[in-house]
């Protein structure tokens, strides 16, 4: 609970008079009815299920990782593993030190930040390959404080010479929403940017930093706005009213990305 600030608390506090406390435990916790786990399993193959060869390639990425496990029978049984984790493919925590030289890591941000009341906007019927504006967010009810989840519907390519498809969010609406602010801002895109159109910008050469180039993510990590990409199982919150988010990034130090395990708590 004390890490439901501001409005979350009151939320959760006055969620818990509707009901009656039926559901309160110790301190007053009010249990959720579900808990929608929103991470895929992360496996060797990440890299190339979730994001498909084609990107990988084209940026000189590994399409897998190593998993080195260890076991031991003598004098009994006892299992070690050492994790090669690529940072940014599943569920994860952009810092600003991933596209801003010199700026925060992941582990300089309290974990009250990634905890919050959110609003789930459905832009499943919006085009592939193409920007969702300002217009897209502004009008929706946002407010300062807001955790924001955008789903659009993300489906890994299975091609190996097809990218990742998918509206993806523009300059001019991360802008928005970073100087509401919002408390985070999370989607299944496996990018915020889109990364053919990422492609295509880096293939002409005529830009040059990260402002101009990925101003969607420049918009967040340059105010210091949590912003999470790689979600699953949106399909199954869309439609609920009352939903908290949390996701906590691994304490990496001077980490430009956090995994987490991302939930959904439903009440």
């Amino acid at each position: 609970m004390e890490l439901l600030e501001g409005r979350s608390l009151l939320w959760v506090v006055g969620l818990a008079a509707v009901l009656g406390c039926r559901q309160q435990g110790p301190g007053g916790f009010v249990r959720p009815r579900a808990v929608v786990d929103l991470s895929p399993v992360i496996g060797e193959d990440a890299p190339v299920r979730i994001m498909g060869s084609r990107f990988l390639k084209d940026f000189g990425l590994p399409e897998s990782t190593a998993f080195h496990h260890t076991v031991s029978e003598t004098p009994a049984y006892v299992a070690d593993s050492r994790l090669e984790l690529f940072n940014h493919v599943g569920p994860h925590h952009d810092a600003p030190n991933h596209a801003i030289k010199g700026a925060r890591g992941t582990d300089t941000f309290p974990l009250d930040q990634f905890i919050g009341v959110a609003k789930v906007l459905d832009f499943r019927d919006r085009p592939k390959d193409a920007p969702l504006s300002r217009a897209d967010f502004a009008g929706r009810g946002l407010v300062a404080g807001d955790v924001v989840i955008a789903f659009v519907g993300y489906v890994p390519p299975t091609d190996p010479n097809e990218y990742p498809s998918y509206a993806y969010l523009s300059g001019e609406a991360a802008e928005y929403l970073a100087t509401l602010p919002v408390r985070l801002f999370a989607t299944d895109m496996p990018s915020l940017a889109g990364l053919k159109n990422i492609a295509a910008i880096m293939a002409k050469g005529e830009l040059k930093g990260s402002q101009a180039i990925v101003p969607e993510h420049y918009a967040f990590l340059s105010r210091n706005v949590p912003s999470v990409e790689g979600l699953v199982n949106l399909e199954r919150i869309v439609n609920e009213p009352n939903v908290v988010f949390v996701g906590f990034p691994l304490k990496i130090k001077d980490g430009n990305a956090g995994p987490m395990r991302a939930a959904a708590l439903v009440y």
